[in-house]
C-alpha cells in the first residue's frame, strides 16, 4: 500500500489518512471497483487505531468515494466528478495567483506544508444585500465558492425589517454591488456594521456577441424592473460599444401582460430572469436575445477576502 502516516505532524492521523485515499481513487492508484483492504489489516499496515480506519473508511463512504458491502468490505466507486473538479480548480486559481505574484510553486508548495498543522479558518458571517433575488443568489453563491463566508442573503426592500428583527448584527460586514452601496450604508453603519462595495461586471460571453453586432444597430438594454435596467446600463458603460446604439426598457413586473418597448431593436441584452419572461410574453423570433448575468469583479472578492482575514485573523 503506497499510505504513509506521520505520526510527528501537527495533521491529525484520520487527516492524513483520509486525504491520502482521496488521492489514490482520484489517480487511479486504487481502482474503480476494488476492494480496499480491512480496516485490520490497514490499521496493522500503518500501526495506528483501528477506530481511526473505521472513521475514515466512514467519512469515505459518506462522500463517496467508497461503499460498504455486507461480508464482503469496502469497494472503490467511481470518484465524485465535483470532487476532482474543485480540486482541480482549487489548485488552478492558487497556481495562477503565485505566477502572477512571482512566487516560485516549490516556495508556495513550502509554505502550505509549514501551515498544514493549522487550524481551518472559521468562516465569516456577512450580510450580502440586493435588489433581485436572482441577482442575491448568484453573486451570493459567487463569494461562498471563492472565500471562507457564511452569507445571509438579504433583499434591499426587506433589509429594514431585518435589521429591526431583534436589534442584533451578527455579521463581520455587510456587501452590495456599488449600485446599492449608500443605501446599505445609511441603514447598517449606524449599526456598527462596515459596508463593502463589489462591482458587479459585464461577462465576456454576452460582450463578444454585442461587439459582433453591425456598427449602428440598436439594442435593448432589459431589466428585471427600472432599478435592474439602470444597473445594467452602468455595467455595460465603458465597455467599448460605441458602435451600438442603446435603449432603455424594462419589465414591468405589476402589468402581468405588459410587453416592453423594444420597437426599432435588432437585439436586446438583459438578465436570465428577464429573457425567460420576454420568451413568455412573446417578443418576435428574430429579435436576439443576449442573456447577460452579471459576476462579481475578481479583485473586489479578493479585496473583500483580505478584509476579512484582517478582521479575522487564523488560529495559532
Amino acid at each position: 500500500m503506497d499510505l504513509r502516516i506521520n505520526l510527528k505532524s501537527r495533521v491529525p492521523v484520520h487527516l492524513q489518512l483520509e486525504q491520502q485515499i482521496k488521492h489514490l481513487i482520484m489517480t487511479g492508484g486504487f481502482e474503480v471497483g476494488g476492494r480496499l483492504p480491512s480496516i485490520r489489516a490497514m490499521a496493522g499496515y500503518l500501526r495506528i487505531n483501528r477506530n481511526t480506519v473505521a472513521r475514515v473508511f466512514s467519512d469515505l463512504e459518506r462522500e463517496g468515494f467508497v461503499e460498504s458491502r455486507r461480508g464482503s468490505g469496502m469497494y472503490v466507486l467511481e470518484p465524485p466528478v465535483d470532487a476532482i473538479e474543485m480540486k482541480d480548480d482549487v489548485l488552478d486559481r492558487v497556481m495562477d495567483l503565485a505566477a502572477a505574484q512571482g512566487l516560485p510553486v516549490e516556495d508556495l508548495a513550502y509554505a502550505l506544508l509549514a501551515r498544514s498543522g493549522a487550524e481551518p479558518r472559521e468562516k465569516a458571517k456577512i450580510l450580502f444585500v440586493e435588489c433581485t433575488r436572482e441577482a442575491l443568489d448568484q453573486f451570493s453563491d459567487e463569494l461562498e465558492a471563492q472565500l471562507p463566508v457564511d452569507v445571509e442573503r438579504v433583499l434591499l426592500e426587506d433589509l429594514p425589517g431585518r435589521l429591526s428583527e431583534d436589534g442584533e448584527t451578527p455579521w463581520a460586514m455587510a456587501v452590495t454591488t456599488f449600485f446599492h452601496v449608500h443605501e446599505v450604508q445609511d441603514l447598517v453603519e449606524p449599526l456598527g456594521v462596515e459596508t463593502v462595495a463589489l462591482l458587479a461586471e459585464a461577462n465576456l460571453e454576452s460582450l463578444r456577441r454585442l461587439t459582433d453586432l453591425p456598427a449602428g444597430t440598436t439594442v435593448g438594454v432589459v431589466g428585471w424592473g427600472r432599478t435592474c435596467m439602470e444597473n445594467l446600463s452602468r455595467s455595460l458603460e465603458g465597455a467599448g460599444l460605441d458602435h451600438l446604439e442603446f435603449v432603455q426598457s424594462y419589465v414591468d413586473r405589476d402589468a402581468k401582460e405588459a410587453i416592453p418597448d423594444l420597437h426599432g431593436c435588432r437585439a436586446v441584452v438583459c438578465a436570465s430572469i428577464t429573457a425567460r419572461r420576454l420568451r413568455e410574453l412573446g417578443v418576435p423570433e428574430d429579435l436576439e436575445i443576449i442573456e447577460e448575468d452579471q459576476t462579481l469583479d475578481k479583485g473586489g472578492v479578493e479585496m473583500l477576502g483580505r478584509m476579512l482575514r484582517r478582521a479575522q485573523p487564523p488560529t495559532p
